[in-house]
């Protein structure tokens, strides 16, 4: 009776959900460059730290640059708030999704604050 087995799988059940997907929205805030492509896939179990050293690569945005000095990066949510680094991005999705992304804006320079 293999049917049964079909309907409804515990096992795959947390499988997907380990693998759970964000999809975030990047969106650039003054001078800071526009991405090509503004929206992403990024596990829903990595913290906020992860989203930053994603969009560091991204805007090749070395952690030092000629004057050995880090470039700076500023992230936002809701345009108004600087989430911890330490904070979950499926957590962040749950309470601040718009339309089922993660909208964040980012700057090279204080935006809000």
């Amino acid at each position: 009776n293999n049917n049964n087995n079909n309907n409804s799988n515990p096992t795959k059940n947390k499988a997907a959900a380990a693998t759970d997907k964000v999809k975030v929205h990047f969106v650039a805030v003054g001078s800071a460059p526009i991405l090509k492509r503004s929206k992403f896939q990024i596990g829903a179990d990595q913290p906020f730290a992860a989203v930053m050293n994603f969009l560091r690569k991204l805007l090749k945005l070395n952690n030092k640059n000629d004057s050995n000095k880090a470039s700076a990066l500023f992230l936002y949510v809701q345009s108004a708030f600087v989430p911890s680094p330490e904070e979950n991005v499926g957590d962040l999705r749950n309470a601040f999704a718009v339309r089922d992304e993660l909208v964040v804006h980012y700057s090279i320079q204080e935006a809000w604050g």
